[in-house]
């Protein structure tokens, strides 16, 4: 049974406020953690929030930032993942040592660099059944219900057996680089950032009938095998299952 937690806030301001909350609890439990970045809007809300409240008040040294996703661009693209961290975090919060920042290169070549990043996560991630196990891997829910750079029209990537892979948006046939579902689900704690109210279906679908989901969008795959799952949602993301949450 999937061990769950739902957390509603007022708005993206008062999500990252209640995510940095989380994340500032997990240094009692793990002397050092390793966090997977999501893409998106949220995110950045995240960014300019731990900018503005925690300069000081975290200690960069004991966090390792690597990403669950990334398009293949260069990193000063508007598009970049990376780009967007640098531009909201890394240029501004100069306590966080280079050194703890693991990016990944979507101006490689693609399948090289599933094969460099998995390596990455290998060396430098403790292993769980010889998988690599992140502290925390923060994720987005997209229109379509998918995660990560897994989109429903490859749900089958969820269970690659590779701890990286190549994807492609079906709209734009973009290639991505993603972490696999394996790699999701075997981090200690997952979580889920989502705000907007065209999110709010996919919300009730995940939440409220993710059996009925599991074979149409890849987010309803996530169920940490020995781990935890949290959402943190605005009170538009929750507002069809707003009601009924307890």
């Amino acid at each position: 049974m999937i061990k769950e937690e739902i957390k509603i806030y007022r708005d993206a301001a008062t999500l990252s406020e209640g995510l940095t909350a989380f994340l500032t609890k997990l240094f009692d439990e793990f002397p050092y953690i390793n966090i997977a970045l999501s893409g998106g809007t949220t995110p950045q809300a995240v960014f300019d929030y731990w900018v503005e409240n925690c300069r000081n008040t975290i200690d960069w040294r004991r966090i390792s930032f690597f990403w669950g996703d990334e398009r293949c661009v260069p990193p000063d693209d508007a598009m970049s993942n990376y780009g967007t961290a640098v531009k909201h975090l890394f240029d501004k919060v100069v306590e966080i040592p280079k050194e703890n920042i693991f990016r990944i290169q979507g101006e490689n070549d693609p399948e090289k660099e599933t094969e460099r990043y998995s390596k990455i996560l290998e060396s430098n991630l403790k292993l769980c059944n010889n998988i690599p196990c992140f502290e925390i891997v923060l994720l987005g829910l997209g229109d379509d219900g998918h995660t990560l750079s897994i989109f429903p029209n490859q749900l089958s990537l969820w269970n690659s057996k590779k701890f990286c892979l190549t994807a492609e948006h079906p709209e734009s046939k973009m290639k991505r680089i993603s972490i696999s579902g394996q790699v999701v689900n075997n981090a200690q704690y997952v979580a889920f950032l989502v705000t907007g109210k065209n999110k709010a279906e996919k919300v009730k679908d995940i939440i409220k009938n993710r059996e009925q989901f599991t074979d149409k969008y890849p987010a309803a795959k996530v169920n940490p095998t020995n781990g935890y799952l949290y959402w943190f949602l605005d009170a538009e993301a929750a507002s069809l299952i707003i009601n009924e949450s307890t």
